[in-house]
């Protein structure tokens, strides 16, 4: 049985250790809730770290919306170049001093030209996927954490150029060169909106985690001084216990 003079110290003195083992664990974890402390700012930071891990997946999302625009804008700059190039064909095909074998190597070059064009407009993918076509190609990507998304387009459509010879080809191609333009006005203005959002999610997810990180993480200078102070009341606490138990044992000598 405890003696009476030392149950006093002894209860403090288990209070004392649990406090210290308390902040112990939230200055070894950094983490403020630990011993049951502040759980209502812990839940709170949970929750905007969540969000902020949805804009860091809709800031990769933006990511590879802008690396597929830039794909198809590389690919609609080449064919503009090829555009051009027939068209400069069907220019020089209206000249009257053109022998047969002229005509015949500006055929073959309007049409090998025209079939590169078609090939990089059908082929042409991102992760198995069409960027261009002959009609307009349009894509959703998701810019926030509420599932919000941004439609882009990475072409507004590039027609079949059905080139069977470089006669009238500089007409058609006037055809050609104007959708790549028009597309490459929806492209740009595609890329300018998922940059804005990616900004928006990346600096937005920052913001988030420093807001969380001020709720959930340990005040290390407050935690360091109640340590110490715990520390000396402990100190204080075993010391009265050893005095307590020591008028005790005077007490059973004398009563021997």
């Amino acid at each position: 049985m405890i003696p009476f003079h030392s149950a006093v110290p002894i209860s403090s003195l288990r209070k004392i250790t649990q406090t210290m083992h308390d902040s112990i664990s939230r200055v070894a974890t950094g983490l403020r809730v630990m011993g049951g402390n502040d759980a209502g700012s812990q839940s709170l930071a949970n929750t905007l770290n969540a969000h902020a891990a949805g804009f860091d997946a809709a800031e990769s999302n933006s990511e590879s919306g802008i690396t597929l625009l830039k794909l198809a804008e590389s690919a609609l700059l080449e064919i503009n170049n090829l555009a051009t190039r027939i068209k400069e064909l069907g220019i020089a095909d209206d000249l009257s001093t053109n022998t047969t074998s002229d005509t015949a190597a500006l055929n073959a070059e309007a049409v090998f030209v025209s079939d590169t064009i078609d090939s990089i407009v059908s082929s042409l993918t991102y992760n198995g996927v069409n960027v261009l076509a002959t009609s307009a190609r349009t894509f959703n990507v998701g810019i926030n954490d509420a599932g919000d998304t941004q439609q882009i387009k990475s072409t507004t459509g590039i027609s079949a150029t059905n080139i069977n010879d470089a006669t009238n080809a500089d007409t058609s191609m006037d055809t050609t060169i104007g959708e790549i333009t028009q597309s490459l006005g929806a492209l740009s203005g595609s890329m300018v909106a998922l940059k804005a959002y990616q900004s928006v999610a990346t600096t937005t997810a920052a913001h988030l985690r420093q807001a969380a990180s001020n709720l959930e993480d340990t005040d290390f200078a407050q935690e360091t001084a109640k340590l110490t102070k715990q520390s000396l009341i402990k100190n204080y606490a075993l010391a009265m216990v050893a005095t307590a138990n020591a008028e005790e044992m005077e007490k059973l000598k004398l009563l021997a």
